[in-house]
């Protein structure tokens, strides 16, 4: 989490800050990369993901799967053209436990998480519905 801390505008006390970083790896800033070699690499992995998600989408049978799905992919795409542009995705959201650090994120990385849970819902309703045998 470089750049935690310096510069940063707390928006909610105890528990979430603007703050300014660039994240040169994926989730939590996993397969960290510094070189255009790993960039390329990583940003061939990414895109590979979004077009599978995105067949996912189009097979989907339901509005929640769809939005989820939908989710998942504005997300990605959002913080793929970002590590294209510029090497590396802004991180901007800094969210702690009073002193204790959590993780920096973004509004796409949102996206992705919201698109998750309601296909983890989806999931659930799909497992509630089918009947007994």
């Amino acid at each position: 989490m470089a750049g935690v801390g310096a510069r940063a505008l707390v928006l909610i006390p105890g528990l979430l800050d603007f703050i300014q970083t660039w994240n040169r790896g994926v989730s939590f800033s996993l397969f960290w990369q510094d070189g255009d070699k790993g960039r390329y690499v990583l940003i061939a992995v990414l895109a590979s993901v979004v077009l599978l998600v995105a067949v996912l989408a189009w097979r989907s049978t339901n509005r929640l799967q769809a939005a989820g799905y939908g989710l998942v992919i504005g997300g990605a795409l959002g913080n793929l053209i970002d590590r294209s542009l510029n090497g590396a995705v802004f991180d901007y959201l800094f969210l702690h436990l009073g002193p204790a650090p959590l993780f920096v994120f973004n509004f796409p990385d949102v996206a992705i998480s919201a698109g998750v849970l309601l296909l983890a819902a989806d999931t659930l309703k799909a497992a509630r519905t089918v009947p007994d045998s």
